[in-house]
């Protein structure tokens, strides 16, 4: 199994009691089968509590007041207190440490709904680098659902949406165009893919990645910076759509609890936006193997580009500095996609079908305004 991770990704480190967050409250706290029978077969008080403490039939602990039981008053957790990290369950010695398979690939990461690992992810001034190790296969590996053409182009796409990230942004370049950039690659790249050539889309890859600021794309792309109008519209749509997740943290229902007039969108540093367009692409991207629509997962990228906007903009108003801002935003953001399926599977068919997230109108969010504000 080839195994591709962040060149961050072994730098976590756990805040621990100092977290201002915790992981152990908001979600569903799964139970692997191996540790669930060493607790079915704990003795003593321990094991008593443990199983009081389950929901069987789910195979998950059940919270109190959306709360882990056994979370003590420091944030930390009483079972690897008492008992070691050993008996802890697999999600809970993982977190924020995350997979997803893709046939012979094993593609991990740190979740941003963690604040050290959003700060370790989103504050680094260099771009990311991506590196591969190999290890032995496990049952049921490799995934054989898994088209390998289809994986091989959609990585290739993505190699490419990476390369444009990393260039250096030229003089008042702004995020919002090198998204545009990215989002016209996946629409293109996309129709190559499926039209099974590996030669056009070589071609169409390589012609993204020497956009630099001129040309027929910086022409298509000029009239959308006119639609300042079209912009804020978007911006209340996409903001009375977030407020229909399922909450997943009391943070999230206090700031959706306005409504969208009162909201701004706020742009936080280029290298911020750049990893985040970054992690998204690399979190959802290649998924696309599996529906082949690597379209919509690229779409579902760039809105939450838009989306952790639209909340950096909501908790500056609450004094807080654009950085410290985006880093709770973007926290906050994928905690809902991250931690509740139900809100990942509404996102993903809202990029997919929904008007509001078309190529037009993304593109109109992104850009819409710039012509007055150079």
């Amino acid at each position: 199994m080839r195994v591709i991770y962040p060149s961050y990704y072994h730098d976590f480190s756990c805040w621990a009691s100092s977290c201002p967050d915790t992981c152990c409250k908001g979600w569903k706290i799964s139970i692997d089968r191996d540790t669930y029978g060493k607790y079915m077969t704990m003795g003593g008080l321990t094991g008593a509590k443990l199983r009081k403490h389950i929901d069987h039939e789910t195979r998950s602990f059940r919270q109190i007041g959306g709360r882990c039981p056994f979370l003590d008053r420091s944030g930390l957790c009483g079972l690897c207190i008492d008992l070691g990290e050993d008996m802890m369950c697999r999600t809970c010695r993982s977190y924020p440490r995350h997979g997803e398979p893709y046939g012979d690939r094993l593609e991990i990461s740190l979740s941003l709904s963690c604040p050290a690992a959003a700060e370790l992810i989103l504050d680094r001034r260099e771009a990311a680098e991506y590196r591969e190790k190999i290890r032995p296969d496990r049952p049921g590996e490799p995934d054989c659902t898994a088209d390998r053409a289809i994986l091989r182009g959609l990585v290739r796409i993505r190699t490419s949406m990476f390369r444009i990230l990393k260039r250096e942004p030229a003089c008042g370049e702004s995020m919002s165009r090198r998204a545009a950039v990215i989002l016209a690659l996946a629409h293109d790249g996309e129709r190559r893919l499926k039209a099974g050539g590996r030669p056009g889309l070589e071609g169409v890859c390589d012609f993204y990645e020497k956009q630099d600021g001129g040309g027929r794309l910086e022409r298509e792309l000029s009239s959308f910076r006119e639609m300042t109008v079209q912009r804020r519209v978007l911006e209340r749509e996409y903001w009375s759509r977030l407020s229909r997740l399922e909450p997943v943290s009391e943070k999230w229902e206090e700031l959706l609890s306005c409504s969208g007039e009162e909201v701004r969108s706020l742009s936080a540093p280029f290298h911020m936006e750049r990893n985040l367009l970054e992690y998204f692409l690399y979190l959802f991207y290649a998924g696309g193997v599996y529906d082949r629509n690597g379209w919509t997962k690229a779409k579902l990228a760039v809105f939450g580009l838009a989306a952790v906007r639209l909340l950096t903009g909501r908790l500056a108003k609450e004094g807080l500095e654009t950085e410290e801002a985006f880093l709770q935003a973007a926290g906050l953001y994928s905690k809902q996609l991250e931690h509740s399926d139900r809100n990942l599977a509404d996102m993903e068919a809202f990029a997919e079908r929904d008007p509001a997230c078309s190529m037009e109108s993304l593109l109109a969010c992104l850009l819409g305004g710039e012509a007055g504000e150079k």
